[in-house]
């Protein structure tokens, strides 16, 4: 396939006014038609070199990806319909409680299994108070910040470079398109827009590194106001930091805490994007769902939308990769097709997910409405003894601070054969189990701060402690009734080392040798 891009003008407004009449070309067509009848040695570093615009990503351009299903991926239950109700269900509550406000909305759980994060009336509000920060930046912009795959000509340029078919999603995704085609980013669209903060190889360390970063950077030069909303996309590159995968977690954590919250004090609402499966190392491959829950857990934790790329991506065949095992492969046809045939292809899929999360947000910030029902799964539990927060699904994440523990009654885990003195506040979490289950739980932390992760038997007690780490557990479980226990570490001078940390439980791959 020939990767060069036509020539087709790059103003936004021609690049919406060329869609529409592909599609309306298309569309007649069609009636006409119709009418008739784990590692002990470092991780070895990913080869990115070179591979910009087109290149390396796009080698599956080259071979043909055969699907195991006759089902082509639909994330279209994520995205929510229209409910004109739904934005006004917490209006005027407060007249049904003698003029008192109504009691704060619980936050949704982000879930597994599902390609969109939910967006309910709780997220509404938060999404509104990050936009506060920046509120003339222009709605309809966007900026890009990642690695290879963010870079490549076949993430989201085609949509304003290339014949675009939308297919079945036309109705539902078209509006959103033609909004964002408008938004005017430097003389481009934000589709096409050659952004400052992706390179090849980079990590999110380099996106918040120098002043200006690349990340100040781009929103600086994408328009004097800023943007609206940045597509967020790190991991494959960041779990080669360390000496195992990991290692390298907290550099992670800690690199995509200061992105996100540096997106967010400039008013920009960050799309976390989860990433796909790495074919190309097998024991990398053991910790991408853990990178994955990682991810999730912070844009949980401030209540931003998060994509799973890896789950989009189960029912292809090849997983939508290309045949070096890392980077996706695209339809030979064009990137920015989306009709069933071209939706069996990585770079496909991904293309439909970004303009999928551009329509939810469209909804959320300009029309002011919830895409999902406020009966998303909540946190049910305040962590003490008597009311532990109840992990009801794997994977499980949740931020806090462990100074706002509700208890002190977990001191000294003699049952792990520790002397080590936790005698700071903590927070449980319960965890029932019905089958036997390989699980991995993680604690991250900051500076300054050290939180311990402690496995409890039912008892929750100090006797009762199975495991215990500074970071991470790896274990097989039999059913029963177990907890976490999230600690706070005390050090010599009785200092308690307590703050934010990030907690995240989930089920290890079946053949992860680490998790017995």
């Amino acid at each position: 396939m020939d990767d060069a891009t036509p020539s087709l003008p790059r103003v936004h407004d021609s690049a919406r006014t060329m869609r529409t009449a592909v599609f309306r070309v298309t569309f007649v067509l069609a009636l006409a038609v119709g009418g008739c009848a784990d590692d002990s040695e470092r991780p070895p570093a990913l080869d990115d070199d070179g591979l910009t615009g087109t290149e390396g990503a796009d080698e599956a351009g080259e071979t043909e990806a055969s699907s195991t299903t006759d089902t082509s991926p639909d994330p279209r239950p994520d995205l929510g319909a229209s409910d004109d109700s739904a934005a006004s269900e917490s209006e005027d509550e407060s007249s049904d409680t003698g003029g008192e406000p109504p009691p704060p909305l619980s936050p949704p759980l982000y879930p597994g299994g599902r390609v969109h994060s939910p967006i309910t009336a709780a997220t509404l509000e938060a999404l509104a108070a990050i936009r506060s920060a920046a509120p003339a930046a222009p709605e309809d912009l966007f900026i890009k910040v990642g690695a290879s795959s963010t870079v490549n000509t076949k993430t989201l340029y085609c949509f304003a470079t290339e014949p675009v078919d939308l297919g079945d999603y036309e109705a539902q995704l078209g509006p959103s398109l033609d909004f964002f085609l408008l938004g005017d980013a430097g003389e481009t669209t934000p589709f096409d827009r050659d952004t400052l903060a992706a390179e090849v190889g980079k990590t999110a360390g380099w996106a918040i590194d120098g002043d200006p970063s690349p990340v100040e950077a781009e929103i600086a030069a994408v328009h004097p106001e800023g943007s609206s909303l940045a597509l967020v996309h790190y991991g494959a590159n960041d779990m080669q930091q360390g000496l195992t995968y990991a290692s390298a977690l907290p550099g992670y954590h800690a690199n995509m805490s200061d992105l996100l919250d540096g997106l967010i004090d400039a008013g920009v609402v960050p799309v976390v994007f989860g990433i796909s499966r790495r074919l190309d190392q097998a024991p990398a491959d053991l910790w991408v769902q853990s990178y994955n829950a990682v991810a999730r857990g912070l844009a949980q934790a401030r209540q931003v939308p998060f994509v799973d790329l890896r789950e989009a991506l189960e029912p292809l065949g090849g997983y939508g990769l290309s045949n070096d095992g890392l980077h996706l492969e695209g339809f030979p046809g064009g990137a920015c097709l989306l009709t069933p045939e071209a939706l069996e292809h990585g770079y496909n899929v991904r293309n439909l997910l970004g303009l999928e999360v551009l329509a939810r947000l469209e909804r959320a910030l300009v029309d002011e409405a919830p895409s999902d029902p406020d009966d998303a799964s909540v946190l049910v539990g305040d962590g003490s003894f008597e009311d532990a927060f109840a992990i009801d699904a794997l994977p499980f994440a949740d931020t806090r601070d462990s100074n706002d523990g509700p208890g002190v009654f977990l001191d000294v885990y003699t049952g792990c054969g520790s002397s080590a003195d936790e005698s700071g506040p903590e927070h449980l979490y319960r965890l029932e189990l019905d089958t036997p289950t390989k699980l991995r739980a993680l604690v991250l932390d900051h500076s300054g701060v050290d939180v311990d992760v402690h496995l409890l038997d039912a008892s929750a007690s100090e006797a009762g402690c199975i495991l215990r780490d500074d970071r991470l557990i790896e274990t097989a479980l039999e059913p029963g009734t177990y907890y976490f226990s999230l600690d706070t570490y005390v050090n010599g001078e009785g200092v308690e080392q307590g703050g934010e940390y990030t907690f995240a439980v989930l089920a290890c791959e079946a053949n992860d040798p680490d998790c017995t």
